[in-house]
């Protein structure tokens, strides 16, 4: 499925400069996996998160009310992560 990734401005330099990504995945978890596979640098700080999931939206609904990391994803979707101030 061809989803966005957008990014917070605190993640941007860890992704070669880009506020969204466009990815084919099929869940949240598979999304994130692809992302820190394209962008490395982004291991340091997507899991963490990803972990907790409170900081993580698909379509503006947090993961962890929907299925967490196994939420489905369907073409046209947008994940958000959002970083607490402080938190990174």
């Amino acid at each position: 499925m061809a989803i966005s990734v957008i990014l917070p401005n605190a993640l941007r330099p860890h992704a070669a400069g880009n506020d969204r990504v466009p990815l084919e995945a099929t869940t949240v978890g598979d999304a994130l996996e692809k992302l820190v596979q394209r962008y490395p640098p982004l291991g340091a700080h997507v899991p963490e998160f990803a972990g907790q999931g409170n900081a993580i939206y698909r379509n503006g609904t947090q993961i962890q009310k929907l299925q967490g990391l196994e939420t489905a994803l369907v073409d046209g979707d947008t994940i958000t992560i959002i970083i607490p101030a402080g938190d990174l």
